[in-house]
């Protein structure tokens, strides 16, 4: 999947740029943010920090089109996060808050609280931006940077020192709550996440335990 492929099935209740235009809505964000004062392009991944980025660096402004001029000019950046964790972290979000869970409702009939075992089940049948895979936002782009969510105030400081800025201390915002995230996991939804992010995992060189 393109990055302008990346759809949602959520289409009622979503604000990702498909669902919108499936309620003729214009749309609000593109997945990726410009900063024409700093000349920096960030290609916005889900649940990789993605809200503190943008509170950071962009004031949360969503950005509508892709800049029309030379893209050397910017430097180019992204986190990703290690995939298992991810999928942990979207389970806790989409069980936890209201609005989300009934996003998952869309899917399943069942109002009972999914387990993680059936809630990997479905973000393989079902899709939804926050879980689509992380190469697919950056696939045919040229990144300058990427960061990883597990060193975050580090790999931050070092954008910070590469767009010449003085380094600050991040929030963490949309912290969700949860367990280590290898505690969730059995043989089965192990195998099963570890084939649909193969790509995440051998790009961004993730491995299960990290």
């Amino acid at each position: 999947m393109k990055r302008n492929e990346i759809h949602c099935e959520s289409t009622q209740l979503c604000e990702c740029p498909t669902a919108r235009k499936s309620r003729g809505l214009p749309k609000k964000y593109t997945f990726t943010f410009i900063n024409e004062q700093l000349k920096i392009i960030y290609y916005d991944i889900p649940k990789c920090a993605s809200s503190t980025i943008r509170g950071t660096f962009f004031n949360n402004n969503m950005s509508l089109a892709n800049p029309q001029t030379d893209l050397k000019k910017y430097f180019k950046f992204t986190f990703c996060r290690n995939p298992f964790d991810r999928m942990v972290s979207n389970y806790s979000m989409f069980t936890q808050i209201g609005g989300r869970s009934k996003q998952i409702q869309q899917f399943n009939n069942n109002p009972i609280k999914l387990s993680f075992s059936e809630f990997v089940k479905l973000a393989c049948q079902h899709t939804n931006h926050h879980w689509v895979p992380q190469y697919d936002f950056i696939r045919g782009y040229e990144i300058d940077y990427i960061g990883r969510l597990e060193n975050m105030q580090q790999d931050f400081d070092i954008v910070c020192d590469k767009i010449g800025i003085a380094r600050q201390q991040l929030p963490h915002i949309n912290k969700s709550k949860h367990k280590h995230y290898t505690e969730y996991y059995d043989d089965e939804t192990r195998q099963i996440v570890a084939e649909k992010y193969a790509k995440d995992i051998e790009h961004f060189g993730y491995k299960f335990g990290e």
